[in-house]
């Protein structure tokens, strides 16, 4: 998130990040208290339509249950559905392209790997559309 809103300001974005969507893997009270400063909507371990749901959440880290219950507001679960339009499509179509295994394994191989891969296709995208322009 921090590279993110670096890249925001160098890129001289006039508009503010107004709404940070994340998966449950960012959902602990140490990134809830590092990212406290920022509009965040964070997937909970558990789903509210799930059956326990409230009996987890109550059993969640302090963080965790402040986000569940903002996550189960008409407002937050409107916001939280934008993230499957937005982050989802870019990794069927990496998949759709490229397959779902990865030839590389260790976190800064894999990283590398999927950086390259999306480039690829965003580059192929931007080609794609350029000659579309032209014609």
């Amino acid at each position: 998130m921090k590279k993110t809103q670096h890249n925001h300001q160098a890129a001289e974005l006039p508009d503010e990040i107004r709404l940070w969507l994340a998966d449950s893997g960012y959902a602990s009270a140490d990134a809830f208290k590092a990212l406290a400063d920022l509009p965040l909507l964070v997937s909970s371990p558990a789903k509210p339509t799930r059956r326990g749901f409230p009996a987890k959440r109550q059993q969640a880290p302090a963080g965790q249950q402040d986000m569940a219950a903002r996550l189960t507001t008409p407002t937050g679960r409107t916001q939280y559905r934008q993230r499957s339009a937005l982050v989802e499509p870019g990794f069927a179509q990496l998949f759709q392209r490229f397959g779902r295994h990865l030839n590389y394994r260790g976190r800064q191989a894999v990283d590398t790997e999927i950086k390259l891969l999306g480039t690829v296709h965003n580059l192929n995208k931007l080609i794609k559309h350029a000659s579309r322009s032209r014609s």
